[in-house]
């Protein structure tokens, strides 16, 4: 029973990787294959086709994820420039704290035996 569902559903992912790959291609190879009277220029045109087809996909993704490069070390840098700043900030606050307390006297100590 399961193994005639998973069979189903292998032949529909197949049907549709068939038709997404016959409509990606024929318009390429029709294109490619226009007004050629020679069989073997036919061919190279087609080739040549389908690499420009490819060579635009890899350029696209490749820019893609440079931009995406991009996007997180920049996001790296300003979360770096935040910690840094807060750091700065917090301190200067402790500082300021820490002698106030010094200069009033105040004594964290507690005298626990009397």
């Amino acid at each position: 029973m399961i193994i005639k569902v998973l069979v189903k559903e292998m032949r529909k992912a197949l049907e549709v990787f068939l038709v997404i790959l016959i409509t990606v291609v024929t318009p390429l190879i029709a294109h490619a294959s226009q007004s050629i009277g020679d069989i073997n220029n036919a061919a190279s045109n087609v080739t040549n086709t389908i690499n420009n087809f490819m060579n635009s996909i890899t350029n696209s993704t490749e820019n893609v994820i440079n931009d995406a490069l991009n996007n997180l070390i920049s996001f790296t840098n300003f979360l770096k420039n935040v910690i840094y700043n807060a750091s700065t900030v917090l301190a200067l606050l402790f500082g300021i704290i820490g002698g106030f307390l010094w200069l009033s006297g105040i004594s964290p100590t507690v005298d626990a035996g009397s």
